[in-house]
């Protein structure tokens, strides 16, 4: 497809001639005329960059280039050349790294050439590249007139880097070009002939001189020597430059517009720049700037210099309905309104909906980004601009729907600018704009009946089930009904129920049939939506519409519930609604809810691919199932590329693109399909593409029947969050480059002697510990097998031969070698550590007999050695070896949040698996937290904490399916626990996805331990299990007493009187027992400026978060409306104290402060505590262990139990409080309103970093504002 693009080849005879400019060049062409190309249009504000790829890391990276000039807007670490047009930079992580500072130089000799027709710019630079040679950009240019694409890389050889272009500036220029119009993107242009001056302008120059000037035309009368002249010095014999109307208006690198003219001698003797003003007079003033090698520069500040841009033409209304007005908006013509006003039916107003004026109409109209004019019918120079279009139309409190046009000209009274609304309403007749009247300030008010402003009727469907007349797919949400529970959303002053596509299994506030029950603080219900399963579609998005009971007096409720469509998860998380009001406290209310029945079906296939050298590439970190990527287009749409990576892009509003369509080309409101997804990545040369294929339809003459889409990915260790970036087009294939981590190969990681690094942590594994002994191991017939690490077998133990590390003794065969010794040792995925050995004694014809040993890291206590596992094929032994010099760093078994402390390690096995066998013949193998125990007939790969495998009759397991390994730690629920183990083998239904487990360990409190039981399979291959324990419910609650609490560390009560009375810290006074003479009986006060006391109440809670002991206070002062002051003060041990301590102000915030208090008066005493049995009720015990029961476990049942049953309730309070972070937002207690010490409880937290992390972490779940949540 690139193939026009070529090196150029040393020699090329055709340099440039007249290089008068850096942007301009002209040379003889291959019929003998002249030929002038003009690449100022390629010159732009910021830099082009260009991803070079390349076989050295060394030159791979990002080459900024700039045409026409030096680079500007970079970094020193970027570029620290101020002179380069061409620089190499790479970025690793953070930072910039320069590579080549000069690949090209803005003072260099630049060359134009010709090769085939097509110009070629040759760019030296400053960096040396090799002995008496330096780098050299080769820019080779494609003429286009329909396209406008960025460079892009084409190849390094030597030290030239060639890039090529696809660009209308590679076409030659015509002796038709305007000096003061330019085209712009969007089909408007850059008109700037109204700033012509039917005379010159006169502009002072520097020391006195004077100087006449015309803009877009030559000097009118005498004022100038000669004809044409386009300025002159006054009283000057010669004029500075001649009028060239052939000289093309082009864009300057720093953002403004410029014209040059010559002087008789044909070099450039003035130049015009203008600058984008939008505010500036329509006919402006000149200014002078400098005179400097010959060249007089002036300025220009203007409205006519401003680009046209239009905007986005969609608002929403409250309920989130998109209406587009679009439809109303005109490219090349606008809508005319006559006033009809009896004395001004002169005057005429043209408008446009969201887009400027076209340049056909009067000047004044057409002065940048106008989107409305006033205009005299007999005098049409009169004309006004009324306004610039800067933003979309909005949807009022209202509900009108408002258009605004603001700063147009000023008014008569030279105070106010012009501004022109408009109101749209829903009409079945286009019937335009009409003026409804101008007020004194000059704002005029048009009302427009019209179908664009109609609400879009959406599909509709009943019982849960709608039709999408677009893609003819039926949505089918019956099954996110949830038949054993409703949903609870928790918020901090009130809760919500919720169940969708059927009522709420509870009664809301006695009503029946309710889908929304709003739950105040007092257990007061509001059924806020009832029941409806009628299902709306439109443009992208599924709702439920829901009305309710008042919630005000007169004032009824309403719940719009949004789907949003959300891909499945693979680790089969449950998606769960979001509530919330409407902000204006008007009973309205939207719940969001992110579920894959909400999605079109949708394609998803493999993302890996493996090298010939056996390297693994994986794209699947950048798949994902709810958002999408963007790749913003450079030039002309602002909305650009959506896609995602080995799956379809994601269904919603901004992207509703068909189904399987793996990329797709937003244009306002528009969705283009640029390629379906089909296949995964590939290796083209070792570069990792991903193609998109048979997408709309491709209109280009030589092109093929459909668009598609090349995605590009260069590694990159440091680009973690990268995004895509859009190359441009070219014979409708779309090419995307992408920097990313996730493009990094995944070699398994050989190392020699014995030893390998894990490339991802650097850790050395060493198993030369192992080397220089014999190991023993047997197989199913009791035969021995002798086997050396690293090393050969001993003389004792060899096979005849010296070099053998596996050797098999059978009674009849005698001994069989069973592979030659090596040292290389392998990494691979998850960890294991692999020995192979080859080249043993003849196996069948042409085959020799191997062994594959497959170190991990197993469970703490269990055997290490040797285990025989299988022989596959007949020749090739697998053994599975436990040794901790395969460990680098188990994953903890354990977790905390908020004061709940899980630890399932006394579940891990040592000796043998835990199994769950099915009627079918399936067993399942699980340990929690480890890999597998290593046993015969089953090779599940070593390593894997799950596993299934079919059993046949004589004990052989088949159809073994890895189900996942143990690489995170468990995480506390609701309910107890989940552990999740991932990375398994391909699903057989799936192979895209790899198979997982999930456990979810339950909370049983009198100790029963179930052991896994399998629930179900998903098809995605996840296997659930549930596992009852008591090892996830959760601590105790204990009273307070008065002034005492109770301290269970310590199993003791702590007296707050021992910390002292009362204590000043700062402006604030702390007695905890409330006795202190300034604070009125309350624990905590602060003292005012003016010496007044406010109070911050008194002991309300106390809970142990770890190693602290936090005090609550509440019910002080009103602080602001329906708030009051409160505090906490945590106590800690402190053993160097010796004695009380002094508390210390950790944070103050509006209304509440925290204080810390350490002293030696928390501190754990080794000899306060009883001796308590070490064994815990429900940990399964191993039939090797059983016999060694210790006889005080059934007291140790007993007493654990009862401490269980007491914690449960306490364990949910604190859960809730982490799961739903909204109840924290202000981080406030619901203090009861009694003043009472007593009856008040405490219960077990966590450590003050993770308190901390809790506080602050809720943040992660807000979004921006409520109109960003509501567009999905």
């Amino acid at each position: 497809m690139w193939a026009r693009f070529v090196l150029l080849a040393a020699g090329v005879a055709c340099a440039a001639t007249a290089v008068s400019s850096h942007c301009l060049y002209t040379i003889t062409g291959d019929n003998g005329d002249p030929q002038t190309y003009d690449f100022s249009s390629l010159a732009t504000i910021e830099p082009w960059t260009v991803p070079i790829v390349s076989d050295s890391m060394q030159k791979s990276g990002t080459l900024f280039l700039s045409v026409c000039g030096p680079l500007k807007g970079l970094t020193k670490a970027q570029c620290p050349d101020e002179d380069a047009s061409g620089c190499l930079a790479r970025k690793d992580g953070e930072q910039w790294r320069t590579l080549v500072p000069s690949a090209a130089a803005a003072t260099a000799n630049t060359t134009l050439v010709l090769r085939n027709g097509s110009p070629v710019l040759i760019m030296p630079g400053h960096s040396p590249c090799e002995p008496g040679r330096n780098y050299t950009i080769i820019l080779e240019l494609l003429c286009n007139q329909e396209k406008v694409l960025a460079p892009f890389f084409l190849g390094l050889t030597g030290c030239e880097i060639a890039l090529g272009w696809i660009t209308a500036a590679a076409c030659p220029t015509t002796k038709t070009g305007r000096a003061c119009s330019l085209a712009a993107s969007g089909g408007y242009w850059f008109d700037l002939y109204p700033l012509a001056n039917d005379t010159a302008y006169r502009v002072a120059g520097a020391n006195g001189r004077q100087f006449y000037l015309n803009l877009c035309a030559p000097v009118a009368g005498r004022f100038c020597p000669g004809q044409k002249a386009a300025a002159c010095e006054v009283k000057a014999k010669t004029s500075l430059a001649r009028y060239d109307d052939s000289v093309t208006l082009r864009h300057a690198p720093n953002g403004y517009l410029v014209s040059t003219q010559r002087s008789d001698n044909g070099s450039v003797a003035l130049e015009i720049r203008y600058y984008c003003e939008q505010l500036a007079p329509l006919k402006t003033q000149p200014k002078f700037i400098k005179q400097e090698n010959g060249i007089t520069y002036f300025a220009v500040h203007s409205p006519y210099a401003c680009p046209p841009v239009p905007v986005d033409c969609v608002a929403y209304t409250r309920q989130g309905v998109k209406i587009d007005l679009s439809p109303l908006r005109k490219t090349n013509s606008y809508w005319t309104v006559r006033d009809p006003r009896s004395n001004y039916t002169h005057q005429l107003y043209y408008i446009n909906v969201c887009a400027p004026l076209p340049r056909s109409l009067p000047s004044p109209c057409h002065a940048g980004n106008v989107g409305a004019c006033i205009s005299n019918s007999n005098q049409s120079d009169l004309a006004q601009p009324l306004g610039l279009v800067e933003h979309p139309p909005r949807v009022t409190k209202d509900g009108d729907l408002i258009l605004t046009y603001r700063d147009g000209s000023l008014c008569p009274d030279l105070i106010n600018r012009r501004k022109i609304h408009i109101n749209f309403k829903c009409h079945d007749v286009e019937r335009g704009p009409e003026f409804l009247i101008a007020s004194d300030d000059c704002v005029y008010s048009f009302m427009w009946l019209t179908p664009a402003a109609c609400e879009p009727k959406p599909d509709q469907g009943d019982n849960c089930r709608v039709l999408d007349s677009r893609m003819l797919y039926s949505f089918d949400l019956r099954s996110i009904y949830n038949k054993m529970h409703d949903y609870e959303v928790q918020m901090e002053s009130y809760s919500y129920r919720v169940n969708l596509c059927g009522p709420l299994h509870k009664p809301c506030n006695n009503v029946k049939n309710v889908n929304v029950c709003l739950v105040l603080k007092n257990g007061t219900e509001i059924a806020i939506g009832m029941r409806n399963d009628r299902l709306e579609y439109s443009d992208g998005r599924l709702s439920l519409r829901l009305t309710g009971q008042e919630c005000l007096p007169g004032v009824k409720s309403s719940v719009t519930a949004i789907l949003a469509c959300e891909h499945i998860d693979p680790d089969g998380g449950v998606t769960q609604p979001h509530v919330f009001a409407s902000g204006a406290g008007d009973c309205n209310y939207y719940l969001v809810w992110n579920h894959p029945r909400a999605c079109p079906p949708y394609k998803e296939v493999p993302c890996t691919v493996q090298g010939e050298d056996g390297a693994l590439y994986d794209l699947s970190p950048l798949s994902r199932r709810s958002i999408n990527h963007m790749a913003r287009t450079r030039l002309g749409n602002p909305s650009g590329v959506l896609l995602n990576v080995c799956r379809s892009v994601v269904f919603n509003r901004d992207a509703n693109c068909e189904s399987t369509s793996g990329a797709c080309l937003r244009e306002g409101d528009k969705f283009i399909n640029l390629g379906n997804v089909q296949k995964g990545p590939t290796l083209d040369r070792n570069v990792l593409k991903l193609h998109y294929v048979e997408g709309a339809l491709c209109h280009a003459p030589q092109g093929p029947v459909h668009v598609t889409t090349t995605i590009t990915f260069l590694c990159d260790e440091g680009a973690i969050d990268s995004q895509p970036e859009y190359l441009g087009e070219f014979q409708c294939d779309h090419a995307l480059f992408w920097r990313t981590s996730a493009a990094c190969p995944q070699r398994p990681v050989s190392g020699h002697n014995c030893s390998v690094l894990n490339p991802s942590s650097k850790f050395r594994f060493d198993l030369s510990p192992l080397a220089g002994q014999d190991h023993l191991a047997t197989d199913d017939y009791d035969n021995p097998i002798a086997l050396a690490v690293c090393s050969d077998l001993s003389s004792t133990n060899n096979c005849n031969d010296n070099a053998s590390a596996a050797c098999l003794t059978t009674k009849s065969n005698g001994k069989l070698s069973l592979g030659r010794s090596s040292s290389e040792l392998r990494f691979l995925h998850g960890g294991t550590l692999e020995l192979r050995y080859k080249g043993g004694d003849a196996c069948g014809v042409g085959r020799t007999r191997e062994t594959t040993i497959e170190f991990f890291c197993g469970a703490e206590g269990s055997l290490e050695g040797p285990r025989f596992v299988e022989t596959l094929q007949g020749c090739i032994t697998v053994i599975h070896w436990h040794t901790r010099l395969a460990c680098e760093q188990q994953v903890a078994c354990s977790n905390s949040l908020l004061g709940l402390q899980t630890d399932l390690s006394p579940l891990i096995r040592v000796t043998q698996n835990y199994r769950a066998e099915l009627p079918d013949g399936r067993i399942y193998f699980l340990n929690v937290c480890r890999p597998l125990v290593p046993q015969s007939k089953l090779n599940c790969g070593a390593g894997a904490a799950a596993c299934v495998a079919r059993k046949l009759a004589g004990g052989k397991m088949v159809e073994e399916l890895s189900l996942g390994y143990a690489s995170t730690s468990p995480t506390i629920t609701a309910d107890g626990a989940l552990l999740i183990y991932s990375g398994g083998s391909a699903c057989p239904r799936r192979p895209s996805v790899n198979a997982s487990t999930r456990i979810d360990f339950i909370c049983d409190p009198y100790g029963v331990n179930s052991g896994p039981i399998f629930d179900k399979e998903s098809p995605e291959c996840q296997y659930s299990f549930i596992w009852h324990t008591s090892l996830v419910c959760g601590p105790e609650e204990e009273e307070v007493q008065g002034c005492k609490v109770y301290v269970s560390q310590l199993k003791r009560f702590l007296s707050l009187d021992s910390l002292g009375g009362q204590v000043e810290v700062g402006k604030y006074t702390i007695d905890l027992c409330g006795r202190g003479r300034d604070c009125s009986g309350n624990a905590v006060c602060q003292r005012s400026a003016e010496g007044t006391w406010a109070s911050y109440g008194i002991l309300q809670k106390a809970v142990l978060y770890g190693d602290y002991l936090k005090l609550y206070f509440g019910g002080g002062a009103t602080c602001v409306t329906n708030k009051t002051y409160g505090a906490e003060v945590w106590l800690g041990c402190d053993s160097k104290s010796n004695g009380t301590g002094a508390p210390r102000l950790l944070m103050e915030r509006p209304c509440y402060a925290i204080f810390e208090w350490k002293s030696d008066a928390l501190c754990l005493q080794r000899n306060a505590s009883p001796t308590l049995p070490t064994s815990r009720p429900d940990v399964p015990v191993e039939p090797a262990q059983q016999d060694a029961m210790p006889a005080s476990h059934s007291f140790a049942v007993a007493s654990l139990v009862l401490c269980s049953v007491i914690t449960v309730a306490a364990v949910v309070v604190i859960f809730v409080r982490r799961r739903y972070p909204l109840l924290c937002l202000s981080w406030r207690f619901p203090w009861p309103s009694s003043a009472s010490h007593t009856q008040v409880h405490y219960s077990r937290a966590l450590s003050v970093a993770e308190a901390n992390a809790a506080l602050h972490n809720h943040q992660e779940l807000e979004w921006d504002s409520d109109e960003e949540l509501l567009k999905l």
